[in-house]
């Protein structure tokens, strides 16, 4: 027997309180050959997108993302951390978009001097030490 879930809900709009600010708990447990992970019911209740086929990647250690494998969206991103964190900006910039600020012309200005000799080209090979 699975123990209770516990929900935490840090304090928000009723909107974003089913989208952010929940944990669901849950344990490993055996499926036939496999193994897989068993969530209460509350998580897929409060999200129905996770009902179907879903994708998990390790992002760091003891951590994993898991995202949904929805056909609606029309297209698939496929590094999911970025997608994720820009998901999570997106979120934020609804949330709060007075925290929205333009930049400032004398540092769009600096910007522009400091790459003005620089080369580029979108094809080039950065290498396995490249960062994103």
């Amino acid at each position: 027997m699975m123990p209770k879930t516990r929900i935490k809900k840090k304090t928000m709009d009723r909107r974003s309180a089913q989208t952010e600010g929940t944990e669901y708990r849950g344990k490993q447990a055996k499926t036939g050959n496999s193994f897989g992970f068993r969530f209460d019911r509350a998580l897929f209740k409060s999200h129905p997108e996770f009902n179907g086929e879903v994708r998990a990647s390790v992002i760091a250690p003891g951590r994993m993302l898991v995202s949904a494998e929805t056909t609606a969206s029309g297209h698939h991103s496929d590094d999911v951390v970025v997608a994720a964190f820009l998901a999570f900006l997106a979120k934020e910039m609804q949330r709060e978009p007075n925290a929205i600020t333009p930049l400032e012309q004398a540092l769009t200005d600096r910007i522009g001097e400091l790459v003005e000799d620089v080369s580029v080209s979108p094809d080039e090979d950065l290498g396995d030490e490249a960062l994103l």
